[in-house]
């Protein structure tokens, strides 16, 4: 994993959809040169969290995908480096896991149809 952190060929995936994720999505692409696409018409599985994917066919998920975005973005390198801490990841992965539970059920009941 630590080679997926160090490259900077990743595709972020992210829900364009989902006004909350679309804006913070937005603040990212301004600050920073990474590939975004939307997610919006793919498999729930990449609905439910953060995705970056690699040609190689690997991915980093969730937190670990958000550490790889901060890290490539202008002024939060900090926040990247801070999550990154083992007892500050597992926190902030178990709060994300909520929060993107949450999230994904939102969309699919404010996108039903």
């Amino acid at each position: 994993m630590v080679k997926y952190f160090m490259d900077n060929n990743g595709t972020v995936l992210f829900n364009e959809k989902c006004s909350i994720c679309n804006f913070e999505i937005q603040h990212y692409k301004k600050r920073s040169n990474l590939e975004f696409n939307d997610c919006s018409a793919m498999d729930d599985k990449y609905l439910k969290k953060l995705h970056v994917t690699f040609k190689d066919g690997k991915e980093l998920v969730g937190v670990d995908a958000f550490i790889y975005v901060w890290k490539r973005t202008k002024g939060y390198a900090w926040l990247g480096t801070l999550v990154g801490l083992p007892v500050i990841k597992q926190l902030a992965t178990f709060a994300y896991a909520i929060m993107a539970f949450l999230l994904f059920w939102r969309f699919k009941l404010l996108n039903k149809g």
